[in-house]
């Protein structure tokens, strides 16, 4: 009998224990999928951008969304409550947890040369407002020159083409998109709405984030066409104007490009150094790079218009290798930390296919350009492309790059950066 009744009670413990343990797991909340809108709280309002999580067999899959430009996450893993989507080029991550089907909350955490920044992420499930009303108010459709507070030089004055739809939705918001494009490279997309305000006046606000900028343009039309406004940051805050562009040439990337920054001696061989992902110095002496051609990419890992350039600088690698043109990147990364800068690098590297040289050569420290690459004068962009003669001399440098994002300027840098390869590939043509 006792016996009996101990099996009996073991039995109701193995059966509430079961249970226990499939309500838990009933209770598991599903790996995320579809599209997510994301948000982080800047200084001059929200930054808005899409997630897109697709299941694929037992890996997920992650895109980050800024309206047309889709940018894939190196990797995506979800754990039952905590989703974590990597951008391993950037040293960065979204990490967010599960609060409800309906929201995700976490952080953006990543490297600076600050230290590690961490900036607070929601996610929720994307809501799409149809468009029912034609727009009948002010447009930011076109060329604007767009002014800084407190910028100065060949960034005084930057280029910014906005596109807008002629349908709003049922929250009375019309979408929009535009780009700033200022000499030392690209925003890339910005988006978001055109609207009236509580006041009656129409008001704009733009944004993006794409594991670099964490950007938002907040303004309204201003009397007698202008634009005014803030621009910033989750730190940054400043306020601008923006005029109509009667000639946009003026402000124009690719024909500030050859003239931001120059050297001191032209007749002087450009000297630069660095490690190789061995760990060995190399410099302009090298045999390698001796009586050829040579491209030398001054760039980081952490910047978005490099990641732009490098397809393009392989391919006039590949084009003009067998003329004797050699490419070599100079890496500036945000600390002085040298196996974490050579993993980056060799992460940089492998994203793109790169097969010539990139070489370490320091930090983005004030005065380190100064420093490493004491013939520059005015540097003041990544990347800035140099192209050298035979001899080690500077033929020309281009400061900045026009991404895809910027449509027909992209492809104009593009050409232009040929035309630079070919005139130091063979200078007689």
């Amino acid at each position: 009998m006792c016996a009996e009744r101990h099996s009996f009670l073991f039995f109701i413990v193995l059966c509430i224990g079961m249970f226990c343990t499939s309500a838990a797991f009933a209770a598991q909340p599903q790996a995320p999928h579809g599209l997510w809108d994301g948000t982080i709280q800047s200084r001059v309002g929200e930054v808005n951008f899409g997630i897109d999580i697709d299941q694929q067999g037992s890996a997920l899959r992650a895109v980050l969304i800024n309206a047309t430009d889709r940018q894939p996450f190196s990797s995506a893993t979800w754990d039952g409550q905590t989703l974590t989507l990597s951008l391993d080029y950037y040293d960065g991550k979204v990490t967010v947890h599960y609060v409800s089907p309906q929201r995700m909350e976490g952080e953006y955490s990543r490297l600076t040369s600050k230290g590690v920044v961490h900036i607070p992420v929601t996610l929720t499930p994307h809501h799409q407002v149809p468009g029912t009303k034609r727009w009948t108010g002010p447009s930011l459709a076109g060329d604007w020159i767009l002014r800084e507070e407190g910028a100065e030089g060949a960034e005084k004055n930057v280029l910014t083409t906005f596109t807008q739809e002629a349908v709003a939705n049922d929250e009375g918001k019309v979408l929009a998109t535009g780009i700033m494009e200022p000499v030392s490279g690209d925003t890339g997309l910005l988006h978001g709405s055109v609207s009236n305000g509580s006041n009656g006046q129409a008001h704009f606000h733009l944004s993006r984030f794409d594991g670099i900028h964490v950007l938002a343009l907040d303004g309204d039309f201003a009397p007698g066409g202008s634009l005014k406004g803030q621009i910033g940051g989750v730190k940054a805050l400043s306020a601008f104007t923006a005029e109509p562009a009667k000639d946009a040439s003026d402000a124009d990337p690719n024909a500030l490009a050859g003239g931001l920054t120059k050297v001191k001696d032209p007749q002087e061989p450009f000297r630069f150094s660095g490690l190789d992902q061995s760990g060995k110095t190399v410099d302009q002496n090298s045999p390698q790079f001796k009586g050829k051609p040579v491209i030398v990419d001054i760039f980081g890992t952490w910047c978005p218009n490099c990641h732009d350039e490098a397809p393009l600088l392989e391919q006039l690698y590949r084009k003009y290798q067998a003329q004797g043109l050699v490419i070599v990147g100079l890496a500036y990364e945000y600390i002085d930390d040298t196996p974490r800068n050579l993993r980056q690098i060799s992460i940089y590297r492998d994203k793109y296919g790169i097969t010539f040289p990139l070489i370490l050569a320091g930090t983005t420290d004030q005065g380190q350009i100064a420093k490493t690459l004491p013939q520059l004068v005015n540097f003041g962009a990544y990347p800035t492309t140099i192209f050298l003669d035979r001899d080690g001399r500077v033929h020309a440098i281009h400061a900045g790059f026009a991404g895809p994002s910027t449509g027909d300027k992209f492809q104009e840098a593009q050409q232009h950066m040929d035309e630079l390869t070919r005139e130091i590939v063979n200078p007689s043509n």
